[in-house]
């Protein structure tokens, strides 16, 4: 029986929002402005071309449009879009690079999640 993933979105953070320090939640989360500090979620990371984050990514699932200085960590899914910048490692279940994405680091796959 496949479980049916949870589109709310629980937190926005506004482009022109900086914020220093670490977000943890359970929900999903989409980010438009730059956080200086780790987001660690039991549910879907959305960075669009415009988030800058510096610091590590924990959730679900992770697409990822903007700049990340740090390491990328999913149990499902990582997508870096065409705009993407991630300069840490990633480590997911699934990963999927789309064309003028841009990636300095390792991969690691685990295919019964991580």
């Amino acid at each position: 029986m496949n479980k049916k993933k949870d589109t709310t979105i629980n937190t926005i953070i506004g482009e022109d929002t900086v914020f220093t320090g670490n977000i943890q939640l359970n929900g999903n989360i989409i980010i438009y402005g730059q956080i200086i500090g780790d987001v660690s979620t039991g549910g879907t990371i959305t960075l669009s071309t415009t988030a800058k984050i510096r610091g590590n990514l924990n959730g679900e699932d992770l697409n990822i449009g903007g700049a990340v200085d740090g390491n990328v960590s999913a149990k499902g899914k990582v997508i870096l879009g065409e705009k993407a910048l991630l300069k840490g490692d990633i480590k997911a279940a699934q990963i999927v690079i789309e064309d003028g994405a841009r990636f300095e680091g390792s991969c690691f796959m685990n295919l019964n999640k991580v």
